[in-house]
């Protein structure tokens, strides 16, 4: 009797056809229930074939995404759902973080116009982020912030150093500063790639 053995790459494809199979079912009923039409299938209503195309369609484009840039890779490989959910809660709170220092920071840009009061400071920053996905992700989000601006990103003994330019930046503030933004979007980071 011949034994058979489990070819681990065909195991592993055959996962990451599951975890994309399970992604795009899930993204396509959270477009159902956002748009009504899941409602509208449990209540026997017309449902529009318009709704269901765009649907499967932006289900698709999210999931071939994500799975390409945040699931995939060496040191990306997501294997349950509760990896999957992990990462959505870490999206969910970097995003709700992010609009709240925008809206602070309008408050101090506005402040600065009236009162005349500017601070400049460029300030180097230390991030534990290992691709160049992730870089490009937090040193958008500190550009997107008004009054800060990445001018210079660096690589040294496999650190990234980020050369930040604030324009209101004092100098009891600095540690506390970096706890609260870049070096949280830094963990936020690394929990939605990893």
């Amino acid at each position: 009797m011949e034994s058979v053995e489990a070819n681990p790459i065909q195991s592993n494809k055959d996962a990451d056809n599951r975890h994309y199979v399970l992604l795009d079912v899930l993204l396509l009923l959270f477009w159902f229930l956002l748009t009504g039409t899941l409602f509208s299938m449990f209540s026997l209503e017309a449902i529009s074939l318009l709704s269901v195309l765009a649907g499967v369609v932006s289900a698709s484009a999210v999931t071939l995404t994500v799975h390409k840039f945040v699931i995939r890779g060496d040191i990306r490989n997501k294997s349950t759902l509760s990896e999957y959910l992990i990462s959505l809660g870490h999206l969910i709170v970097l995003i709700l973080d992010v609009t709240i220092q925008l809206m602070i920071a309008n408050a101090i840009i506005l402040y600065q116009s009236l009162s005349m009061r500017i601070e400049p400071r460029i300030v180097e920053v230390k991030v534990g982020l290992e691709s160049d996905t992730e870089v490009t992700l937090i040193s958008s989000l500190i550009t997107l912030v008004p009054g800060t601006l990445v001018i210079d990103v660096e690589k040294s003994s496999g650190w990234y150093y980020l050369y930040v330019h604030y324009s209101y930046m004092k100098t009891d503030d600095l540690e506390e500063n970096m706890d609260s933004t870049i070096k949280r979007w830094d963990r936020l980071i690394r929990g939605v790639f990893r």
